[in-house]
């Protein structure tokens, strides 16, 4: 029993994690709805926080793809590419005003959606994962939870379900006759 519920808690919640990425936003009129909830719209004043790059520099705010000073190797120095791209360290705590909102993709591979905002330069955001490193500021009820997620998944599975789990590891010999009774109670009791 011990080792399903070591394995449990090691496991879920990047499995939880996980899927939390692949919630994909959606983009209606000139309004963002972020995974989380939160919506970026033009004309909007986003609050930066500061940059998840070691040296403090933004890893989800960087040129935008689109400009003409967006930096590109063609080396395959990627790592340099996306420290020159970067939004500097030097912007952190201020405010910028949302210009626009950049749709790419296509129907067949999927949409991705930016927030385009000018500081010194256009710069874009990933804003799902800007806001779930504290690159983007926003109140508490936007911020990802994933500890929510992982108590809602749990409370999905049905009392059958755990108990043929909780009844295969007593038959496996991984629990005892007297932890299965004591887990079979407490699953009926919920």
């Amino acid at each position: 029993m011990k080792k399903f519920l070591i394995l449990s808690i090691i496991c879920l919640p990047c499995i939880v994690m996980a899927q939390d990425r692949f919630i994909s936003p959606k983009h209606g009129a000139d309004t963002l709805y972020t995974a989380s909830g939160f919506q970026v719209y033009v004309g909007q004043t986003l609050k930066i926080g500061v940059g998840a790059m070691p040296d403090g520099d933004f890893k989800y705010i960087r040129k935008n793809a689109n400009s003409l000073f967006a930096y590109s190797s063609s080396r395959g120095y990627q790592g340099l590419a996306n420290s020159a791209n970067s939004f500097s360290r030097r912007g952190s705590g201020l405010d910028y005003k949302v210009i626009r909102i950049d749709t790419r993709g296509d129907k067949k591979h999927g949409f991705v959606y930016y927030p385009i905002i000018n500081g010194g330069g256009r710069y874009e955001i990933d804003i799902d994962n800007a806001i779930a490193f504290g690159e983007v500021v926003v109140s508490d009820e936007f911020k990802p939870k994933p500890k929510a997620l992982l108590v809602e998944m749990t409370q999905n599975v049905s009392v059958a379900d755990e108990l043929v789990k909780l009844k295969k590891l007593k038959d496996d010999g991984v629990i005892t006759d007297e932890e299965f009774q004591s887990q079979k109670k407490k699953i009926l009791d919920k």
